[in-house]
């Protein structure tokens, strides 16, 4: 099935058309069902099925039926999860930290009521800290490592946690993200830090915080580069950036509203306009990676050019779209040296350094970091 067909189909699905001007055969739906399975967008695809039912264009009824079962089993975990998050913040607050749920369950604020209970769940990742005092690494691993049954490994930026009483999978994040340059690393946690108040104080309808909408631009943009050095990212983690940058774009324009109405006292002094999130991205060496992300945006999700957070890179924006078409969510769907992949720890290993010097003629500064950023992050896993 040509791309064109299936961004249609998500554009319809997300509110930015009206209009379905294809023909589809039983095999197309099958085909738009896949994509959909591939990218993790069961539940927003079922939307387009269901507004393309109101244009008259009906889904094959087995298949409709397969699809809304699916869909069924999305809602109930949206809500079991929404519920988790309150519980699982709960805890942290009532045992000396400061919490914020990141992307995940608090990306549904960003999404329109109607596709909100239908984004597809993943796991929980929060972040944390201490009360008292700024460095919170040593702090969260023990409090980790003590409510957990089994001993947990950390990374540079989280600890798995397995929650008691709870069959869900917890990331917990004493750094949102990182970056594979020291420096820009560096610049990045200094950043996150000085905001840390501002995002674990925005508490929410749904019983927990999130960041705001001018560290959500930032945090997700970081959280999708990252992935795209990783394994890869599908069609998910676009949609919600595209839903992440709606939500700052409205914030931002009702608080131009609101200070040159009535007054200030009630606008949001957290919210950051486009110039100097730009120049926070920048500073980060993701300002290219951002013009690509622009392209996909306005490619799948038909983003209006004045919400764009900057100009699209045609040429970056096009080999991002097809890794994403290719490899699917996170990766799971990339056949490119299969076996090197899932071939023990060396032979991983390798297969990470090739699939990053695919990126070096894009992202250059990152991808050259890469292997030294993986020997110093072995000798830090070693002493923590």
């Amino acid at each position: 099935m040509p791309d064109s067909r299936f961004f249609d189909f998500l554009q319809l699905a997300v509110g930015q058309t009206d209009i379905f001007t294809y023909s589809l055969i039983e095999e197309d739906w099958q085909n738009l069902f896949d994509l959909c399975r591939k990218h993790a967008l069961i539940g927003i695809g079922f939307c387009a099925v269901e507004r393309l039912h109101g244009l008259g264009v009906e889904c094959p009824y087995a298949l409709k039926i397969r699809w809304m079962s699916l869909v069924i089993q999305i809602e109930r975990k949206n809500g079991y999860m929404n519920a988790a998050c309150g519980k699982v913040s709960a805890r942290f607050v009532r045992d000396g930290f400061d919490c914020c749920v990141l992307k995940g369950q608090g990306n549904l604020l960003n999404y329109p009521k109607c596709l909100a209970c239908r984004r597809q769940a993943g796991d929980i990742d929060l972040w944390v800290m201490p009360h008292c005092g700024r460095n919170s690494v040593k702090p969260v691993i023990s409090y980790v490592r003590k409510c957990s049954n089994q001993y947990q490994r950390a990374v540079w930026h989280h600890i798995d946690m397995a929650f008691p009483d709870m069959d869900i999978d917890l990331e917990i994040h004493y750094r949102p993200g990182y970056l594979r340059s020291f420096i820009r690393d560096m610049r990045m946690r200094r950043w996150f830090r000085k905001r840390s108040d501002e995002c674990m104080g925005n508490n929410t309808s749904l019983g927990f915080a999130v960041p705001t909408s001018s560290v959500n631009v930032v945090y997700q943009m970081s959280h999708i580069f990252s992935h795209v050095f990783e394994e890869g990212v599908g069609l998910r983690q676009l949609m919600d950036y595209y839903f992440v940058l709606l939500s700052w774009d409205n914030a931002r324009k009702e608080k131009c509203i609101m200070l040159h109405g009535d007054g200030d006292e009630n606008t949001d002094c957290h919210i950051l306009p486009a110039d100097e999130i730009m120049r926070v991205v920048s500073s980060l060496g993701m300002a290219k990676f951002a013009a690509a992300v622009m392209y996909v945006l306005q490619q799948v999700f038909a983003m209006p050019d004045d919400r764009l957070l900057c100009a699209p890179d045609e040429k970056r924006g096009k080999h991002l779209l097809d890794e994403i078409m290719l490899a699917g969510n996170f990766g799971q769907y990339d056949r490119r040296d299969e076996k090197m992949r899932y071939g023990g720890t060396v032979s991983h290993g390798m297969w990470k350094l090739k699939r990053v010097m695919r990126l070096l003629k894009y992202y250059p500064e990152e991808a050259l970091c890469e292997p030294f950023f993986r020997v110093w992050h072995l000798g830090w896993r070693c002493f923590h």
